[in-house]
């Protein structure tokens, strides 16, 4: 793989990011209101973000996880046209948070949350590389994840920054804070299970930052409580009733599902009970691996990289979009392991390729063969066995 990098292959990267780029704004600007092009809802999942807002705006927070009242919510601000409904999944307290990103129209207020990602990136991007950061955000730009956390108008670049903000409190040793930081991401709480692992493992200090951690989950269960009190009783069933079997919704998009559910489900249709218990013997199998890594490698941005990628092994619901908190660790292990960095720019390529060429390929599969193939855990688990991170490398590069 290495051999095949030549100076002129990468640089494909780079004509296929902006011909992605390019043709999604191309795609915006012959739309009509609205809508793109193709006749979808320009930012796409942005649009359950704004409604949940649009909603406790409007005195409906007690039916904020109601389909029928999410949808004619949605209508509302979009017309009687609109192509497919948008569920909002998350909890209570991140509807708050587009209470006020509701009150410009909504292609103005997702213009203002697409370009607070963006800055989001270069902010992280700095953080984790600051002699080369704008080179380091060109790059991110062609990333899959990248582009369809900003055109769904997800969330992904937005748990990024939020991981990077934990990355440098702990490396700081203020574990509590970092805890406390970590608790914001408990609008996607499965996001935290790599770090939970971690921090269950370090002893005082990572029981610290759990401590934040729970700090922080009550602050904003209170916030929920006490500011929306109907929809905070409602996410609960939802969370525990519906949320667990969500990819068996019908018109769940189960080829966007990163994650060992999602490979098994695509790969063995029909069956969900073998599909589950294969995702669990997966995350399993992975959480040993990294479980080794740790064991063989004391260094803390070495650890807080496997807890990272252990993550999307472990949840049963990161999206194509959550692949971008995947940029922290490659730059973590770009930046300390430089010795190795032959090796990491093969993995980065088959991790990248797997993204861009693999996802909408699982997509057509999915759709029209009836079963598919979710390429991008499997390239994760190449990636890391063609790194091959000896103890002897880091020695002589801490030396």
């Amino acid at each position: 793989m290495t051999r095949l990098l030549t100076p002129a292959r990468i640089r494909y990267a780079w004509i296929a990011g902006a011909a992605l780029w390019g043709g999604w704004l191309l795609s915006l600007l012959g739309g009509s209101g609205n809508l793109d092009l193709a006749g979808q809802v320009i930012g796409t999942d942005y649009l359950q973000f704004y409604a949940a807002g649009w909603m406790i705006r409007h005195g409906q927070a007690a039916r904020l996880y109601d389909p029928e009242a999410q949808l004619a919510a949605e209508r509302a601000i979009i017309g009687p046209h609109l192509p497919a409904y948008h569920a909002f999944l998350n909890p209570p307290f991140f509807a708050l948070l587009f209470v006020p990103f509701s009150l410009p129209p909504y292609l103005i207020s997702f213009a203002i949350w697409s370009a607070m990602q963006l800055l989001l990136l270069v902010l992280s991007m700095r953080a984790l590389r600051p002699a080369r950061f704008l080179e380091a955000t060109a790059w991110a730009l062609t990333f899959l994840p990248v582009f369809a956390s900003v055109s769904f108008g997800q969330n992904g670049l937005l748990s990024l920054a939020l991981l990077t903000g934990v990355w440098i409190m702990w490396r700081r040793n203020r574990s509590l804070a970092a805890g406390a930081l970590s608790g914001l991401l408990l609008y996607k709480p499965h996001l935290l299970l790599g770090l939970l692992l971690l921090w269950g493992m370090e002893g005082p200090r990572g029981w610290r930052a759990l401590f934040g951690l729970g700090l922080t989950g009550a602050a904003l269960l209170t916030l929920s409580g006490a500011l929306l009190p109907e929809a905070t009783a409602a996410y609960g069933r939802f969370a525990l009733n519906i949320y667990p079997d969500l990819p068996s919704w019908k018109e769940f998009p189960l080829w966007h599902l990163h994650s060992p559910r999602g490979f098994w489900r695509l790969l063995l249709p029909g069956q969900p009970r073998l599909a589950d218990a294969l995702a669990l013997l997966s995350a399993l199998i992975a959480t040993g691996a990294v479980l080794r890594f740790w064991r063989r490698h004391r260094e803390e941005p070495l650890r807080f990289a496997a807890a990272v990628v252990l993550t999307l092994y472990l949840t049963p619901h990161a999206m194509i979009y959550d692949g971008a908190i995947l940029l922290l660790p490659a730059l973590l292990l770009w930046e300390q392991v430089p010795a190795a960095r032959p090796a990491l720019r093969a993995a980065f390529a088959l991790v990248w390729l797997a993204f861009f060429l693999g996802a909408p390929l699982t997509a057509w599969m999915a759709r029209h063969v009836g079963w598919g193939i979710q390429w991008t855990l499997p390239a994760l688990a190449a990636a890391g066995y063609q790194t091959k991170l000896q103890p002897d490398t880091l020695n002589a590069q801490s030396r």
